[in-house]
């Protein structure tokens, strides 16, 4: 929602202008208006107010001592910090060429003198108002640029950085197959049990803790989180970028997991164990949902890595052979042992203990 720019200071108004008649005419004029006014004798002087004066308006003679008004506006309009205050000439000087000249050096509007009052309380006020109306403007752009960065930020925290930018960019994102990636499931062992004892102020605490952490662990090895689904956190690597290492990461990420808790739990007053299935193969990946964003990955990978999760022991990582395959040299891997899995059979499975020395 954008904020409307409001003040409740006076317009504030530097007059230059080397005749101490005009000066004291236009003092009295503008103030009476209610302005606030200040004056300067010449363009030299003018410049100095301006380290320390950002007024909304000037009104500026063009012949004067020390530095006439155009080489006075042209030094403004080349400074960044100055280039928007709108210049008014106020000026005896009317020929063609003369008002041509103002403007060219950045004068918004030109007067001649002898001025009539009431010409130069109009021009003011209409140059006023437009630079109010441009500062609004430049204050809704800034808060557009400022939602516009939030809303990237909060879908990069949702999404993977790839398919996040695909989406701001087209408004929709291509479904892909990723014929080698590896998935990590991971589940809090007694969840269910816990969680009826702990208030849900700390409970959410707790699994807002380990959460973090375990996303810590997942950005730092080039790893996604997909989702958490209760107490559950699923991880994939290799997505959406291809990554011939994959199985390797998702090792290094279950195995410090696994070493996060087991620090933690020596201080912290509750204790928490996990089980985790790792497997490699093929998935599908793409976003679901037209209102609520959510990327994820789908296919017999995915199903498999959660029962090996399910079929894995406390603070254990229970891998498929697929998952295995390249690891030996760098890993340590217990015996194989070939379990019945629901709907697949007998399928050979090990342990990761840790990485070889």
């Amino acid at each position: 929602m954008l904020v409307p720019l409001v003040t409740d200071q006076p317009a504030s108004i530097l007059v230059v202008e080397d005749s101490p008649i005009n000066q004291r005419q236009l003092q009295q004029l503008l103030s009476k208006q209610g302005y606030s006014v200040t004056v300067a004798n010449h363009g030299k002087e003018a410049l100095s107010l301006m380290e320390r004066l950002r007024p909304d308006l000037l009104l500026l003679d063009v012949v004067m001592p020390e530095m006439d008004g155009l080489s006075l506006c042209r030094l403004l309009k080349d400074d960044p910090a100055t280039r928007e205050i709108p210049v008014i000439f106020i000026s005896s000087l009317d020929h063609t060429a003369d008002k041509l000249s103002g403007f060219a050096a950045g004068g918004v509007d030109y007067i001649t003198k002898p001025f009539h009052p009431a010409e130069v309380m109009a021009r003011i006020s209409t140059h006023l108002h437009l630079r109010m109306l441009q500062r609004q403007l430049a204050e809704n752009n800034r808060q557009l640029a400022e939602e516009k960065r939030k809303s990237e930020a909060l879908l990069l925290n949702v999404l993977p950085a790839q398919v996040a930018r695909e989406l701001m960019e087209r408004g929709s994102c291509t479904p892909q197959y990723f014929p080698e990636v590896s998935v990590g499931f991971v589940d809090i062992v007694h969840f269910t049990d816990i969680a009826a004892l702990l208030p849900p102020e700390l409970l959410i605490s707790e699994l807002n803790i380990l959460f973090t952490a375990f996303d810590r662990i997942v950005e730092a090895h080039h790893c996604e989180r997909m989702k958490t689904i209760g107490d559950a956190y699923l991880f994939v690597t290799g997505i959406p970028e291809p990554r011939a290492d994959h199985s390797r990461l998702a090792a290094l990420v279950a195995l410090e997991m696994i070493d996060y808790l087991k620090g933690r739990n020596q201080s912290a007053t509750q204790q928490w164990q996990v089980r985790i299935g790792l497997h490699s193969g093929p998935v599908v990946g793409g976003i679901v949902g037209t209102k609520k964003y959510l990327y994820d990955i789908f296919g017999d990978t995915v199903n498999i890595a959660a029962r090996l999760q399910g079929m894995s022991r406390p603070m254990r990582i229970n891998v498929s052979a697929d998952f295995c395959r390249g690891l030996e040299e760098a890993f340590v891997f217990s015996c194989s042992q070939d379990v019945e899995m629901k709907g697949k059979g007998l399928q050979a499975t090990r342990f990761l203990d840790g990485r070889r020395e």
